[in-house]
């Protein structure tokens, strides 16, 4: 595995890429957007990626320093993504990564969130902030990654779809219309799914809205409003390793015996206001939404004590941010000083039931669960010389759980009803050495923390209530790196550690009652190298190498590898393009993933695999502009583990990725 690694790195050094960074853009906004480089903040245009579906938002994040996203091949299930360890306990949805569209948060304030709410097609960028600057987000901010749109620019309509092997099909509309100041998008998406593996049908509509305009006095709005409507997206559940072994598309029994399905409405819309002229800035940002599930889990879930085998939730959650900035000198150099907050909070009206064989039956838990979290914050930036910027930061954060239970049956199931308040401050400070035109270092330290979930507070061990003895887990963390850039060629490397105290691991899980427990400690340090390199106008190359020794240092588990987090994971991707017009591109990508445990005590691990896809795309102008590609993914026809299911309890933790797979795609859009 080691020399494996080996061999990835040396062909690493021949496609070296730092991806353009940016500053701090939701707290701090910059007038002139002078690109001034935020230390862990990284950016990735959409031409940038290889052609896809556009379904998975594990598209987006494949090739970003610092990433690991898996392939679930199950849409019951949202993108499991893990940010240098962040994450890594999440069993469903996003835990420990700031999640954002535009600026506007898609994580709830007790740290939980998911992408599949929104549409992708829309993004023109990603914008990643990895290390301690972003324990300046807040609860939960172990890093952020904000997906951005742009205003059309153009009138134009667009019809596209996207067809595989595997059964996908997914059909888009767009419509832009461009007046002046005033920019509308409209898009929506129809998608369908049979899966790679029995039980695994998929349908799901998304609606999408965006209304730019900028006004004499340079202010800008944006609105949004994003739709999803899953009637059914069905869950196939996990296998045993052995399993997997001898067929990675077999059928779960207990998928068709509990009939393990899910359906989701989700609806959010936002509201920004942005002045960035002048040396008095501004920006505030209101959203509000809900979000309706009903889930049929792998169990009965009869039991009194139980929480029962049908999850329905349903809940409303809103917000409002704001920043201002200040424009001054300090000893004579440029200096900004940002003073923000933000205040958001939701309510989940959150039910269980028995799983009669796929029909819902008795109730076994009715409650109301309410997060809120209130936050300030400030940042100072100086320009101490003309080469060296120093940024100092620190974020006060409140947040408040609280669970009401309405099922109580003495001597059987008790009262899960509690609270519980967390005061926490996070801080970061950070500087960066500008040696020339080429080079660049910088380095970075800070204190950042991670509440508990709703979710993960709603049970003790033998039934004992409201788990209100959690405490917040606390990281640290410390970063240096260099960055190079050159006509052709720029590169980056970063060095990282991070220490947390307190970290949740799962206590037991009975009757459908997951526990957790404050019982380790882990350390964390890793090495990240990211690269591209434009060897003539007509071929390029880009790579990102990650490496990541992720362990617990205290508790039960001391000295393993943390779970669901790959030591090694890299990405290259290699394009040609036979005329500079991009009339044709073929490209062809790779990507190594080291061994995943699957729990905690590492007694069964996923294996390491390699994948290779190629692809072919052009653009062909005439009265319609139109847009093709062709993929083929997995080329060998790897048998790999895409995703694990951590801490599963019956051992059905292998989630198998897809084997060989062709797939196409065609947008053609026309101008007036």
């Amino acid at each position: 595995m080691k020399q494996a690694s080996f061999v990835w790195c040396l062909v690493g050094l021949l496609a070296i890429d730092a991806c353009a960074q940016t500053g701090i853009e939701t707290l701090v906004v910059t007038g002139t957007r002078n690109q001034e480089k935020t230390p862990g903040s990284q950016h990735m245009d959409a031409g940038q990626l290889s052609p896809g579906a556009r379904a998975d938002a594990a598209e987006w994040l494949q090739g970003v320093a610092g990433v690991q996203a898996d392939s679930r091949s199950n849409y019951a299930q949202d993108t499991r993504i893990t940010l240098r360890g962040f994450g890594a306990r999440a069993a469903f949805g996003v835990r420990g990564i700031d999640l954002q569209i535009d600026g506007i948060p898609l994580s709830m304030p007790d740290g939980q969130g998911q992408f599949s709410g929104v549409m992708l097609d829309g993004v023109s960028a990603i914008k990643v902030i990895t290390g301690p600057v972003a324990a300046l987000y807040g609860n939960g901010a172990g890093g952020v990654i904000n997906l951005t749109t742009s205003a059309p620019e153009v009138n134009r309509l667009s019809l596209g779809s996207t067809v595989d092997e595997e059964g996908l099909s997914r059909h888009r509309w767009v419509g832009e219309w461009r007046d002046a100041e005033l920019g509308v998008r409209l898009q929506g998406s129809q998608l369908e799914a049979d899966g790679n593996r029995p039980h695994a049908r998929a349908e799901r509509d998304q609606l999408g809205a965006q209304v730019y305009y900028r006004f004499d006095n340079g202010i800008q709005a944006q609105w949004r409003f994003d739709q999803e409507d899953a009637p059914l997206l069905q869950d196939p559940l996990g296998l045993t390793e052995t399993q997997w072994q001898t067929d990675p598309y077999q059928l779960n029994s207990g998928a068709e015996l509990f009939n393990t399905r899910k359906s989701i409405h989700h609806q959010q819309q936002a509201f920004s206001l942005r002045q960035e002229r002048g040396n008095q800035r501004w920006q505030i940002a209101l959203w509000q939404g809900e979000r309706r599930i009903r889930q049929y889990l792998a169990l009965k879930g009869d039991a009194l004590a139980s929480a029962g085998g049908v999850v329905d939730l349903n809940r409303h959650f809103q917000g409002v941010n704001g920043n201002y900035t200040w424009d001054f000198s300090l000893a004579d150099r440029p200096t900004s000083f940002t003073l923000g907050g933000e205040w958001s909070a939701m309510k989940d009206a959150r039910k269980g039931f028995v799983n009669d064989g796929g029909v819902q039956g008795d109730l076994r838990r009715n409650e109301l669960n309410k997060a809120r979290n209130g936050d300030t914050y400030a940042l100072l930036q100086w320009h101490a010389t003309d080469s060296w910027q120093w940024l100092l930061g620190m974020r006060r954060a409140q947040v408040d759980l609280k669970v009401n239970d309405d099922v109580v049956i003495p001597g059987f199931n008790a009262d899960d009803s509690g609270e519980r308040n967390f005061g926490r401050t996070a801080e970061s400070l950070s500087t960066r050495y500008t040696l020339n035109e080429h080079f660049s270092f910088y380095a970075a330290t800070g204190k950042g923390f991670e509440t508990p979930t709703l979710t993960e507070m709603a049970y003790t061990n033998n039934d004992q209530g409201f788990n209100n003895k959690l405490a917040a887990a606390v990281n640290r963390q410390y970063e240096m790196g260099a960055d190079y850039h050159n006509t052709g060629i720029t590169a980056a490397l970063t060095l990282f550690g991070i220490k947390t105290r307190d970290e949740l691991v799962v206590d037991q899980s009975v009757n459908g009652r997951t526990t957790y427990k404050n019982a380790a400690a882990t350390d964390r340090k890793g090495i990240e190298l990211k690269g591209s390199y434009a060897i003539n106008q007509q071929l390029d190359v880009r790579a990102v190498f990650n490496y990541l020794d992720a362990v617990y240092t205290r508790g039960p588990f001391a000295s393993r590898q943390l779970p669901g987090i790959a030591t090694y994971n890299h990405v290259v991707q290699l394009t040609w393009s036979p005329w500079p017009n991009d009339k044709l591109k073929l490209g062809a990508s790779a990507n190594y993933r080291s061994r995943v445990a699957t729990s905690d005590d590492n007694q069964t691990k996923a294996p390491a695999y390699t994948t290779v896809d190629i692809f072919i795309a052009g653009k062909v102008d005439a009265f319609l502009h139109a847009e093709w590609w062709i993929k083929l993914a997995n080329c060998t026809d790897e048998n790999y583990v895409g995703s694990v299911i951590v801490n599963q309890t019956n051992g059905r933790a292998f989630e198998p990725a897809g084997g060989r797979n062709l797939a196409a795609g065609v947008n053609i859009s026309y101008e007036f």
